[in-house]
């Protein structure tokens, strides 16, 4: 499904879904971040099915088998608790808005579970108050907040098409000073795929602007617009899949006009026919484990900056050709001018306007609000409308479109390389993600020793280091890994992680702690800090194990992933300059970060980095073409900001893609 659902869809969604009231609550699955399936049971048929929700995209009536979790999720777990064995009472369309709500009866209590398609979308369960008991997602906005414990508030309302009257139509297209499709789109809350059917059964032009459209054709487009709704209104579907070049692109509840070059496939039913849109995203996953987020989200941009190009390119021609027009009509355009400047002096010249305006040359003359709209025949004799400014020559307005012409060229040349960027960055994504596919194809399954479940490194001499990622992985090497014979580090600073200094290397056999290792683990804290997007070098320290508390003193506190440190701390100067690179643990290849000396003796592969402004998601690309792997191996090893490449070693890197 290439476009969100529309008020229009959820209306017809609404209307098919009312045969379920009555059906119970069977079980509850949370199969992905965004995928909800619900499944239900007619207890006197014994008829099932699963309502199956995809987060701010559609929802479907399925008998398809999904893949479950094992573990099921929190937000899965609460709804299980408040919704299994209830039944369902009330399905509606909040106003006519984008929000379905479900009542839910269990034990005569009913619960709501309220389901978003505006926005980032949302599912959301409610308490017989209307409190928050638990949402999908946590939101905030200026006017209402979607968190546990919240009352929950419906969005503003939007505007109800089916039951706007002519005179209240008629205001908001007046108040618009956009073109005809955007203003049904927005001020009559259409959407975008109901106002170009309005605008294609009417036939007119539909970038037409509103200002140019009259009092007749207001009540022409009303009238068809009330033919559409009747529709609607008397439940007449008949809806079909959309295909073109073979691809199902969209699902309708009847034929539109406004669809050119395509294919109508009639179909049964409406929302169960969006199991076709299930199934084609499931089989796309399968067969080449691409995130369809994030490809999805670049092929939009693109179209995006394609039609913005498409308009600047335009923009050009029409600016050129205004010049050129007033330049073909430079006399008589000189007289109007020179007319309006006689008049702007007087006090009375609401005549004089008047007669202004009957000259079939002015569309419109209106000096309060600066306005000239002149009507001034091309080379071909087709009428142009061209703003003037009156308090300027003919010659400076001419200048003023040729001026704006070359502007919109300048802005050309900016959109153009932001769409040579973006495609970069489409195709970086698509190679990203097909490495995976074949990482996970990889029969072999490479060992995961006990210290990559955190921050890690090999020092010079081979002793482990481990650091948090996280407070949570802070309290827990410190608890579980901090023995006797290691030592703590930590950088001097807020937000940094806690980091063991292990008197053993990955044999288990011990290896003393001396002061190479030690300055090198202090550096390691430094890199992984808050210090990397600030400074260029900051001091940690190391301590014995001893040292380390989690004991307060009366009246302290000691939040999560913090310690108490008492007795002498032994500083070092750490500069932030650090190496990634490859190296072999059992004759097994790895990734590693760690200070340039430990990268120097144990890799043959490596690149030097200090913080800079290079965004880390676009190096990690680069860098892991170098290394023959994935970005996400160079991403979990990257420092937390923005670097700079200094050096490589052993590997071609293409530093200039990396810079532009």
């Amino acid at each position: 499904m290439k476009r969100k659902l529309s008020s229009f869809d959820l209306y017809v969604i609404v209307s098919e879904l009312q045969e379920y009231i009555g059906y119970n609550i069977e079980k509850i699955y949370h199969i992905s971040r965004s995928e909800i399936v619900i499944k239900i049971k007619n207890l006197k048929t014994k008829n099932k099915v699963s309502l199956y929700i995809k987060n701010s995209e559609y929802m479907s009536i399925t008998n398809k088998q999904f893949e479950t979790p094992l573990k099921p999720t929190t937000f899965a777990m609460t709804l299980r608790k408040y919704l299994t064995n209830g039944r369902i009472s009330k399905i509606n369309q909040y106003e006519f808005d984008r929000i379905i709500e479900i009542k839910i009866i269990k034990k005569d209590v009913e619960y709501n579970l309220i389901i978003e398609f505006f926005s980032k979308g949302n599912i959301i369960l409610l308490n017989p108050e209307e409190k928050i008991i638990l949402p999908l997602i946590t939101q905030h906005w200026s006017h209402r907040k979607i968190k546990s414990r919240e009352i929950y508030l419906y969005p503003p309302s939007q505007i109800n098409p089916f039951t706007l009257t002519i005179d209240k139509f008629s205001s908001l297209l007046k108040e618009s000073e956009s073109d005809l499709v955007r203003t049904l789109a927005v001020n009559i809350n259409l959407s975008g795929i109901i106002a170009e059917e309005i605008c294609e059964i009417i036939d007119i032009n539909k970038n037409k602007n509103i200002k140019e459209i009259n009092q007749d054709e207001i009540e022409k487009i009303y009238q068809e617009l009330k033919k559409f709704l009747d529709k609607f209104i008397n439940k007449k579907f008949s809806p079909v899949l959309v295909q073109k070049d073979s691809e199902i692109i969209d699902l309708l509840p009847f034929k539109f006009n406004s669809y050119k070059k395509i294919e109508y496939k009639k179909v049964d039913n409406f929302i169960k026919s969006f199991e076709k849109f299930i199934i084609f995203e499931k089989k796309n996953i399968q067969k080449t484990k691409i995130n369809t987020e994030i490809i999805d989200k670049f092929k939009r941009r693109t179209s995006q900056q394609k039609d913005a190009i498409e308009k600047i390119k335009n923009k050009i021609k029409e600016k050129k050709s205004e010049g050129e027009i007033i330049y073909l009509n430079y006399d008589k355009c000189e007289n109007i001018i020179k007319e309006i400047s006689n008049i702007l002096d007087l006090k009375n010249k609401e005549k004089e306007i008047k007669r202004i305006n009957e000259n079939s040359m002015v569309k419109e003359f209106n000096p309060l609000k600066n306005q000239l709209l002149l009507n001034l025949n091309d080379m071909d004799g087709i009428i142009h409308t061209i703003k003037f400014d009156f308090r300027k020559t003919v010659a400076e307005n001419a200048e003023i479109a040729y001026n704006e012409n070359k502007k919109y060229k300048i802005k050309l040349k900016g959109a153009e390389e932001s769409l040579e960027k973006t495609k970069l960055e489409l195709k970086n994504a698509i190679n990203n993600h097909l490495k995976i596919k074949e990482k996970n194809e990889e029969k072999s399954i490479e060992k995961k020793l006990w210290f990559e479940n955190f921050r890690w490194f090999i020092s010079t001499d081979g002793n482990i280091i481990i650091a948090g990622k996280d407070s949570k992985s802070n309290e827990r090497i410190v608890k579980k890994y901090l023995k006797q014979g290691d030592r703590y580090a930590h950088a001097d600073i807020i937000g940094a992680p806690s980091c063991i200094i292990k008197n053993i290397d990955i044999n288990n056999k011990t290896i003393p702690i001396n002061e190479k290792t030690l300055q090198e683990a202090c550096n390691f804290c430094a890199y992984y800090s808050k210090a990397w997007s600030q400074y260029s070098e900051i001091q940690s320290y190391w301590v014995l194990p001893e040292q380390v508390s989690k004991t307060p003193q009366s009246g302290e506190y000691v939040p999560k992933g913090a310690f108490i440190i008492r007795g002498k701390r032994n500083y070092c100067k750490c500069n932030l300059e650090m190496a990634i690179g490859e190296i072999y643990l059992d004759n097994i290849k790895k990734f590693m970060g760690g200070p340039i000396e430990t990268l120097k003796s144990h890799s043959k592969k490596y690149v030097l980095l200090k913080p800079g402004n290079i965004n880390k998601n676009i190096a990690s690309e680069i860098i892991a073409k170098g290394f023959a792997t994935s970005s996400e191996n160079i991403m979990k090893i990257l420092p937390p900001g923005n670097i700079n490449i200094i050096d490589t070693f052993g590997l071609n890197l293409d530093l200039k893609e990396i810079q532009k």
